[in-house]
């Protein structure tokens, strides 16, 4: 929960976590509230109010499987239900709740500098060094205040307007609609819903360019104020491991220190610069394009390269020709893939514009290794 900090950070540059779809029970009817939609927003952004809350979000945008990032293919593909201590940006924690009866859990805290990652089924708690430049997509990421505040700050300058109140969590909530004017994006409309008091945005709903509302996260209890501090220590039980490890070594799929570096620019759009610190490069990965209509190029072995295209050729894909090695293509109504495996290399390309965007990138890339 980085509070009004721009998140370029997020792997999938909005759309990942973006890629949730209503979770809501029957609504009931909601009072006439009197918004400024731009008000709103402003105060969406702004600090993060405390509050304790239980979220539930779905995906469903037929993504293939793609090796390396199961995680977050799960993220987007299924019911994810997350429990949220919030104190204010720097103090908070997410529980990602798993198995069949929400008796497994994956936690995350944040403590100001310092983040931990408790895994029950794992049993063991581990303590995160630093900052990466990426990561990949968390549960957290994925609550409507996360989820809001992050469309909002990747398209500041789109217009807002005011849209009908609704029942959420036991409270009126006014709502405001995000209307990308990016040509290049596959958002269509970004639709919030927030306390009133409090600015706490309690539902969204995302749409694409093209069809339907396919979008929703839900906070379906919250309580304002904040949590008791003793639920943001993280605790060691007994018989627990305790481990140390940095940001950049958890990175798993965008970890590869042999990638070559990415190029400057793809399919017309310069690559952004990311923050660095010692020991926190992520080699050949690269993020292109700005606000919504933007894409991370991933580099892989030629094995993950290989499964991946297997996996987009068998969801309905589009093969790429290419000079040597295999190519693939496989776009959803919000979130594209292109990947290529060449010679003992490979490159994944993922993002919120449309699918013959990245298959241009992809063929500007210089091939990254040798035909065997």
């Amino acid at each position: 929960m980085a509070g009004q900090r721009f998140s370029r950070r997020w792997l999938l540059v909005a759309a990942g976590a973006a890629a949730i779809v209503g979770v809501s029970a029957v609504q009931l009817p909601a009072a006439a509230l009197d918004v400024d939609a731009e008000a709103l927003r402003r105060c969406i952004r702004a600090e993060v109010p405390p509050y304790v809350g239980y979220a539930e979000a779905s995906g469903r945008l037929g993504l293939p499987e793609i090796p390396q990032l199961e995680s977050v293919t799960t993220l987007l593909t299924t019911t994810t239900r997350i429990r949220s201590y919030v104190a204010g940006a720097d103090r908070w924690r997410a529980d990602q709740l798993t198995g069949a009866l929400g008796d497994s859990e994956r936690d995350t805290y944040h403590l100001g500098a310092a983040e931990y990652v408790w895994d029950f089924g794992g049993n063991q708690l581990t303590r995160v060094l630093g900052q990466a430049p990426l990561r990949l997509p968390r549960a957290g990421d994925l609550l409507p205040p996360d989820l809001a505040r992050r469309m909002l700050g990747l398209a500041p300058g789109d217009p807002v307007t005011a849209i009908p109140a609704r029942r959420i969590a036991g409270r009126d909530a006014a709502g405001i609609r995000l209307v990308p004017t990016d040509p290049d994006t596959t958002v269509g409309r970004v639709d919030i819903w927030a306390d009133p008091t409090t600015a706490l945005p309690l539902r969204v709903e995302i749409a694409a360019r093209t069809g339907p509302t396919l979008l929703v996260s839900e906070l379906l209890e919250v309580t304002d104020g904040p949590p008791d501090p003793a639920v943001l220590r993280p605790v060691v039980p007994p018989g627990a491991g305790a481990v140390t490890a940095s940001a950049a070594d958890l990175s798993g799929a965008l970890r590869d220190l042999r990638a070559p570096p990415a190029p400057a620019r793809l399919a017309g759009r310069a690559r952004l610069t990311l923050p660095s610190t010692p020991g926190s490069d992520l080699p050949g990965v690269g993020v292109y394009g700005t606000g919504l209509a933007g894409f991370v190029l991933i580099p892989t072995g030629r094995d993950v390269a290989d499964r991946a295209v297997d996996g987009a050729t068998a969801a309905g894909g589009t093969a790429i020709p290419v000079p040597f090695g295999r190519a693939a293509r496989i776009g959803t109504p919000l979130l594209s893939v292109a990947v290529r495996s060449t010679g003992r290399r490979g490159s994944l390309l993922i993002g919120t514009v449309a699918a013959d965007v990245l298959q241009q990138a992809l063929l500007e890339l210089p091939a990254r290794g040798r035909p065997s």
